[in-house]
């Protein structure tokens, strides 16, 4: 069993990013714990993180407002409290400075620690996003499904529908289309160290992670 820990800036960010993801690890029987950094849009999280499997943690910070030391430190002392074996956060070319931070912090705490990183995408911000690893989803992709529409009511109806519902039907599919299966997620290995990472894209086997 490995201890897995996932940072978000936004709770809908968990489920597009790897909402399959964490199903299949949690599934596998991994301890994983998931971090939104924004506090504001959680109606449902709780609810929907259990449906995949995993502890929901999250920070009283506001979409846009989150306090860059203030965040660290707290990322600090969960890593020293959880001591996570494995680590996924965003992506780090973002158009949302949310995304951004909580990735850049994440990482930077991650390397000093040394652990195993893995980067995710949101496809409406994550700008040029390059993968080297895709997990098979198709198993869990009603889950992730499921996940999303648990937390509908913390959303705009115009933005759930036309953004967030997209990112989580469409993007697996396409992915899947480019590796070999019927639904995947996407991420970025870093190794322990940046920027260690194999440069060929694979389907990852997960039972191996």
């Amino acid at each position: 069993m490995k201890k897995i820990l996932v940072t978000a800036a936004h709770s809908d960010d968990l489920v597009i990013g790897m909402g399959g993801t964490l199903k299949n690890l949690s599934t596998l029987g991994h301890k994983i714990w998931v971090v939104s950094a924004c506090g504001d849009r959680i109606s449902g999280f709780e609810d929907a993180m259990h449906h995949l499997g995993v502890e929901a943690l999250s920070f009283p910070y506001r979409y846009g407002e989150i306090d860059e030391e203030e965040f660290s430190r707290k990322i600090e002392e969960l890593f020293k409290e959880l001591k996570p074996d494995i680590v996924f956060t965003h992506w780090q070319n973002e158009i949302l400075y949310d995304h951004e931070l909580v990735g850049r912090i994440t990482l930077k705490i991650a390397r000093k620690e040394e652990k195993e990183v893995y980067l995710f995408e949101i496809p409406a911000s994550s700008l040029n996003f390059d993968f080297d690893i895709a997990i098979d989803i198709t198993d869990f992709f009603g889950h992730k499904k499921q996940a999303i529409e648990m937390m509908k009511d913390a959303f705009d109806e115009k933005v759930f529908l036309k953004e967030i519902m997209p990112s989580v039907v469409y993007t697996p599919g396409f992915r899947g289309i480019q590796v070999g299966c019927d639904f995947a997620e996407v991420f970025k290995h870093c190794g322990s160290r940046f920027p260690l990472a194999p440069f060929r894209k694979k389907l990852l086997d997960i039972a191996r992670i």
